[in-house]
């Protein structure tokens, strides 16, 4: 864009670099936080689901990771686009994402039957 074009914009649109960099900034800030979240669930899940007598806080624990799962979609969509500037975060939210998936298969996934004896047998034979 040449400079005389670029004097005729209004200030904020002149300005885009810097609302780009300001919304780049705020973007990392709140993957941090989510991410904060994730890594959370960790100590809550081994305080409350080992000794889960109720189902209660399994059920707790499932809303919770659906939840952040969709968040961690809503993210990943911006940072898989091409002009994404920053692959590291977009490969932290990958990874997370995946380890999110692998929370709610680990504890929310139901074995067929027999399934759970067929394991524990191949484990320990």
């Amino acid at each position: 864009m040449s400079i005389s074009a670029r004097g005729s914009l209004p200030i904020e649109v002149g300005q885009l670099g810097n609302f780009e960099a300001r919304m780049l900034r705020n973007f990392r800030a709140a993957v941090d936080d989510w991410d904060e979240v994730c890594s959370a669930l960790g100590a809550w899940e081994a305080q409350h689901l080992t000794a889960d007598e109720t189902g209660q806080a399994k059920q707790q624990h499932r809303k919770c990771v659906s939840e952040l799962l969709s968040w961690g979609h809503l993210v990943q969509r911006a940072t898989q686009q091409p002009e994404f500037p920053d692959k590291v975060l977009a490969g932290r939210v990958n990874a997370r994402v995946r380890h999110l998936e692998d929370k709610l298969a680990l504890w929310h996934h139901e074995l067929a039957p027999g399934e759970q004896e067929r394991i524990l047998q191949a484990a320990f034979e």
